[in-house]
């Protein structure tokens, strides 16, 4: 069965009889400590007959309606999380709009609004540091308090841990803010993405023997540091390349400190422009560089592409 996304609460269909097992959250990224909580969604669910196994998301992310400056850069796009949680068994995805006024929702007035009336809800699973209503006064103990009154239950899944710390979307963030994407991707669960249109750029690449697919992606998009990167790149959803990508000013010829999302896909013939184009990050090659001439220019990204050939390579050999 697909996933069945509601972009609103009053979209999502009355509870059926047998009622829905509901996990919350913001769930950006569905990184590991996330895909705990949405399997055991889905493993209650499969343990109550007729129940749906759903989960209640928030657009936008809180922290850019609550505390704006600077908002977070968002891990997920809501289709590719909506795509992920289908991956892990979910049947709906309900996106609440979040708000001044939904933030203004006492715990109670959220239970009832959401939980009870709308989803009738039979178990609710969040993390163990969820926090809801207005100013974030509800806790696990008050919603559990609150089913216990109106007939579901509330499960509070711990945190996942890695190296001591919690796996968290701030972490995952953070790591890729300074380049380190191949241990974001090992927090994920799978290499971070970002995805967008391929759009005209200046045409250079084809005079550097390297054309590349300039991408362009929404403005809260978290995108990796200034660098050079091993990437897969997905086009239109289906076919997979190995590729090279550069995210960066282009200081070799550019003057407008302009962030810039290049990529060369390997052994790739044909027209990119208009299509759809995901980059997986694999791992950072090296930091943005400015080269005397174009000829060196062209020199270093033929070397950048051995090593990513190099690394790949070895990435089949491990399978």
């Amino acid at each position: 069965m697909s996933l069945q996304l509601y972009e609103s609460l009053e979209a999502i269909p009355q509870a059926p009889a047998e009622g829905r097992v509901v996990a919350i959250g913001v769930f950006d990224g569905v990184h590991r400590g996330h895909q705990r909580i949405l399997r055991e969604a889905v493993e209650s669910a499969g343990r109550l007959p007729g129940a749906m196994a759903a989960a209640v998301t928030f657009r936008p992310h809180p922290e850019a309606v609550l505390r704006p400056q600077p908002a977070p850069r968002m891990l997920t796009s809501l289709k590719r999380k909506a795509d992920l949680m289908e991956g892990l068994g979910i049947e709906e995805l309900l996106v609440v709009k979040f708000d001044r006024a939904f933030a203004q929702l006492s715990p109670a007035q959220f239970c009832r609004l959401v939980l009870s009336e709308r989803l009738g809800a039979r178990l609710v699973l969040v993390g163990e540091n969820f926090r809801f209503g207005h100013l974030g006064v509800g806790t696990p103990v008050e919603l559990r308090d609150y089913g216990r009154d109106h007939g579901f239950d509330v499960r509070t899944v711990s945190l996942a841990q890695e190296d001591g710390q919690v796996i968290s979307s701030t972490r995952i963030r953070n790591l890729i803010h300074a380049g380190q994407v191949a241990e974001a991707g090992h927090l994920l669960g799978r290499p971070h993405r970002i995805e967008g249109v391929v759009v005209a750029g200046a045409g250079r690449g084809k005079t550097l023997h390297a054309p590349t697919a300039n991408l362009a992606v929404e403005t809260e998009t978290a995108v990796p540091h200034q660098g050079v990167y091993v990437t897969r790149s997905v086009v239109d959803g289906g076919e997979t390349r190995p590729s090279v990508t550069s995210v960066g000013t282009n200081p070799t010829f550019e003057a407008d400190k302009k962030i810039r999302i290049e990529t060369l896909l390997l052994d790739f013939k044909g027209d990119l422009y208009g299509r759809h184009l995901a980059l997986d990050f694999l791992e950072r090659i090296r930091s943005q560089q400015v080269y005397p001439d174009a000829d060196a220019l062209a020199r270093r990204i033929a070397q950048d592409v051995e090593v990513a050939r190099g690394y790949l390579a070895h990435l089949e050999e491990g399978r």
